[in-house]
């Protein structure tokens, strides 16, 4: 097996899946499937997570388009089984814990909800990473950056506290990197009133921990934002390189 990235990846760039009404393949087979890929996805491979996502909301009424999505998921997994996440502690971020969020607002094309994901890096690989749709419709992709980015928060405050107990620093605040210079405004400036007073206040959590110098948010371009990969189908050279960025690499 060559050590280069594969051309395929496990979703299609903008591939958006139909919900059905009633199953069209066997339920049982397709969610059989579907849960298989569930383990190496939690536990060594960052990359199929917006995959396993997307297909999961159709796990009820599954069609062949989502049949046919899933073997491309299989099939890309196939042709990476070599590829691990490879810790160095002697990379760029040592012991610094830097952290991703990204959303693809009202990427469902069934429910107009966003998806949201983060990945947090440690010793140049993932060590926490997640790909969910949001609960509520945002009413614009600010206010889809602002949730994600709460939602980010909370794990950011338990791997600090776990870090602090096996005796990692964690006195610096912890790096957000985010695509959405008004989810940094607002975040910063309680004075937006009127843009975030229809928003749940348990997504103000983001707004506490940049005051309480927990989380720093900094602005980082779209083509350099590591987790667009956990929230849409991008092309292979887009994945390729956020891959990378996660660790995932041939061994040797």
């Amino acid at each position: 097996m060559s050590n280069s990235h594969p051309i395929s990846t496990p979703a299609l760039p903008n591939e958006r899946l139909v919900k059905l009404t009633s199953p069209e393949v066997d339920t049982k087979s397709y969610q059989r499937a579907l849960s298989s890929l569930m383990y190496p996805m939690l536990g060594t491979r960052p990359d199929l997570g917006y995959a396993i996502v997307a297909l999961s909301c159709h796990a009820a009424n599954p069609g062949p388009d989502h049949q046919h999505a899933l073997e491309r998921v299989f099939q890309y997994l196939r042709a990476t089984s070599d590829q691990q996440l490879i810790f160095r502690w002697g990379a760029p971020s040592g012991s610094t814990l830097f952290r991703y969020a990204d959303t693809d607002w009202a990427s469902d094309v069934n429910d107009c909800k966003s998806t949201s994901s983060y990945m947090f890096k440690l010793a140049g690989a993932a060590v926490s990473w997640s790909s969910k749709k949001q609960t509520s419709i945002a009413l614009s992709s600010t206010e889809a950056e602002y949730i994600s980015g709460a939602h980010t928060a909370k794990e950011a405050v338990w791997l600090r506290q776990l870090l602090s107990e096996l005796g990692l620093d964690t006195l610096s605040p912890t790096v957000l990197h985010i695509d959405n210079q008004s989810a940094i405004v607002i975040a910063k400036n309680p004075e937006f009133h009127d843009r975030t007073k229809h928003i749940d206040v348990r997504h103000h959590f983001l707004r506490q921990v940049v005051e309480d110098s927990t989380v720093e948010l900094r602005y980082t371009p779209t083509g350099d934002q590591v987790t667009d990969a956990l929230t849409k189908g991008l092309p292979p050279t887009s994945f390729s390189k956020f891959w990378d960025e996660m660790g995932v690499h041939c061994p040797g």
